[in-house]
């Protein structure tokens, strides 16, 4: 049976005198194959990606292992530190800076260390994501390969973004196929979208021939290659009338998804509505939440632009 290795990589010492540091994992099986690469923590305030990986190498180290599994469960240490999105020493967004800089910012300097000694290394690579503090989400991004993102499981599939500076970005650039996860957030239900991710990530290990079995996958999975965000321009209570079950939710052309409330004066201040001839829930927050203006409400996907895959 194969055991996990693990490997610590200093990047500096902080002016407080903690040093920033990645904590890399590995467990190498007992025949040749891919080298698959698991990542997660890029936004501090994402934790369900991080239990997905331990258990994935828990679970890679108790069966046959065609390959290698490399992980590195928290890229953003200090921004997981304090649940942030950001980076909190320089407020910076490290899905913004890769392949990052050993030169530049701290943000920087830490997304060259993530690219050159982990992203570099893997022939595949899964990223997880959630949601977030308030929002959940249950979709996977496609990144030119669609069966390996298919493999993740999820019933809804969209395009990867085209951030600059986005890993997936500079993964594409450089030919190393990868899918990214989007379960859960919100700390909304996450022993199913856990659950979920890791039946995901066996599923690609056996898509790459990295373990024997078939894989388990939902009976309809389809590809909208439309979508967007829905954003307020108040911020308040949104009133949503959909939650994280309702996730996967169809909604007709116009139909409110949820409004928002001034909390001090209690008037409507926004209605936010389907903008599809049949929107696909992809995120949410709760039916009782904080929002601020610009922040994600929804994200859906346009039905009429999907196919079954």
């Amino acid at each position: 049976m194969s055991r996990i290795t693990s490997t610590v990589v200093p990047i500096s010492t902080l002016a407080n005198g903690a040093v920033l540091q990645l904590h890399l994992h590995e467990v190498v099986g007992s025949r040749d194959g891919p080298t698959l690469g698991l990542l997660a923590g890029v936004n501090g305030d994402q934790t369900n990606g991080v239990e997905i990986v331990r258990r994935a190498l828990e679970a890679a180290q108790n069966h046959r292992l065609h390959g290698r599994v490399l992980a590195l469960p928290v890229a953003n240490p200090h921004a997981y530190q304090m649940l942030s999105r950001h980076l909190p020493i320089d407020g910076t967004n490290l899905n913004r800076v890769f392949p990052g800089n050993q030169d530049g910012w701290m943000a920087e300097q830490l997304a060259h260390a993530v690219y050159t000694r982990f992203v570099s290394q893997c022939d595949v690579l899964l990223a997880f994501h959630s949601g977030g503090s308030f929002e959940t989400t249950d979709y996977t991004y496609v990144f030119d390969d669609l069966p390996l993102a298919k493999a993740l499981g999820s019933e809804l599939l969209v395009p990867g973004p085209t951030y600059v500076g986005s890993l997936g970005v500079a993964a594409r650039s450089d030919g190393i196929p990868l899918a990214v996860s989007e379960l859960g957030g919100g700390q909304q239900r996450p022993a199913a979208f856990i659950a979920k991710g890791l039946r995901g990530t066996m599923n690609v290990m056996k898509h790459l021939g990295m373990r024997e079995g078939e894989m388990v996958l939902p009976p309809t999975q389809l590809f909208a290659t439309e979508y967007r965000a829905l954003r307020p321009h108040h911020g308040g209570i949104l009133l949503s009338r959909f939650g994280s079950r309702q996730l996967g939710a169809r909604v007709a052309r116009g139909g409110e998804l949820g409004r928002v409330i001034s909390p001090y004066t209690f008037e409507q201040l926004e209605s936010i509505v389907a903008p599809y001839g049949s929107s696909i829930l992809g995120l949410s927050r709760e039916r009782v939440a904080h929002i601020e203006s610009g922040n994600y409400a929804y994200m859906v996907a346009d039905a009429g632009s999907a196919t079954k895959v």
